[in-house]
């Protein structure tokens, strides 16, 4: 870290106006607001233009300041820390400053060290398990504190965080969610318990597969929400049980399991009394490929993933396949949501999607192998 970045950060910590600055013994403002902190400085360690300057170096750039500060606020932010912060080590300087400043004479806020304890885990989503917003209540003898945050799947993708929140009472959170979840129950289902493992399983990935995104892409593209609540999810998701988490493992389906779904959507096609030539066949191929990765399925993240996403990394716009693969891909859907989980209920939206995505198709000029995306697990 040069001097230079040091000095930035100072100036960022120590720019917060004096009316806004959380009162200390404000626990669920203070960790808000240090989380926020936290968060801009990882997103500044995985920034390219300035790669090098590592979560670790800033934290500790954070520690200094609070102990140069020398305040209740310093105190209390440094409190927080000891929870929040991305590193071990950077818990356990949080640890020793909160006790340096004690001996200068600036206790640490009440609710320093009292029992935080999760209350309860709610998850709501829709039904192809494309996405999900997972829930927490915490109590504490200071206040209650509850948090949300939602996650969009898809296998050929990154799990992209797409909204976070949080509040003292969790009913303001799933209010919300229950009344839209409610205006589409065709495809959405309300908030619902659950368990925690489920919660620390289903978001655990998605606070990596963003490092991984950033490093290679635009740290813009990040949701403000998650850059300002990612580190207090990620520090309680450390007081959840944390069961195993399926290995990142690629599963491309067999050449029995391809020919079984060739074969039935083939069937399918043909009692349509669809007319069939090659392209068709190497479409059909492409489609069960595609939807059989890691467990045949169908929804519309994986409609335009296989659409925008995979395709254009493989084909020209003009190849006869892509057409045969416009001339199918409806019934193809229709077709999938049959012979899988999707509910009744859910396919017109499904199709309806899908069917938008094909309207004006392809969309691209020529190949774009940058554009596809590496095969990988759904974390769902």
């Amino acid at each position: 870290m040069t001097e230079k970045d040091r000095e930035r950060w100072i100036a960022i910590l120590d720019g917060l106006p004096a009316d806004q600055t959380p009162q200390p013994e404000n626990r669920v403002a203070v960790e808000a607001n240090l989380s926020g902190f936290l968060g801009n400085m990882w997103l500044s360690a995985t920034n390219p233009e300035i790669q090098g300057v590592s979560v670790a170096e800033l934290q500790m750039v954070a520690v200094q300041y609070f102990l140069n500060r020398a305040d209740a606020y310093a105190a209390a932010s440094l409190a927080a820390m000891t929870e929040l912060a991305d590193s071990p080590g950077g818990r356990r300087a949080a640890v020793k400053a909160v006790e340096r400043l004690e001996k200068l004479g600036v206790s640490a806020p009440s609710w320093y060290g009292e029992e935080l304890t999760l209350d309860e885990c709610w998850e709501g989503g829709d039904v192809y398990g494309d996405c999900r917003t997972y829930f927490m209540s915490f109590r504490a003898s200071s206040g209650d504190f509850a948090l949300s945050y939602t996650v969009e799947y898809s296998d050929f993708h990154f799990d992209m965080v797409t909204a976070c929140g949080h509040h003292p009472d969790i009913e303001e959170l799933l209010r919300p969610h229950r009344e839209r979840n409610a205006r589409f129950a065709d495809r959405l289902y309300p908030p619902r318990r659950c368990e925690p493992a489920e919660v620390y399983k289903h978001t655990i990935r998605s606070l990596t597969d963003w490092d991984r995104f950033c490093v290679g892409g635009d740290p813009k593209l990040l949701d403000f929400s998650f850059v300002s609540v990612r580190a207090l999810w990620k520090a309680r998701l450390r007081m959840l049980p944390r069961p195993e988490v399926d290995a990142e493992e690629m599963v491309a389906p067999t050449d029995e399991e391809q020919g079984l779904r060739n074969g039935a959507f083939l069937m399918y096609l043909i009692s349509g009394h669809h007319e069939l030539d090659d392209p068709h066949m190497r479409a059909i191929d492409e489609m069960c490929w595609f939807h059989g990765f890691n467990g045949f399925s169908v929804s519309p993240v994986s409609s335009f993933v296989f659409l925008e996403r995979y395709l254009p990394g493989k084909y020209e716009p003009r190849d006869p396949v892509i057409d045969a693969v416009k001339e199918l891909m409806p019934d193809f859907v229709a077709w999938a949501a049959n012979v899988t989980d999707v509910p009744l209920e859910a396919v017109p939206h499904l199709r309806h999607s899908t069917g938008r995505l094909l309207t004006g198709y392809p969309k691209w000029k020529v190949m774009d192998k940058d554009i596809a995306r590496i095969p990988r697990p759904r974390s769902l």
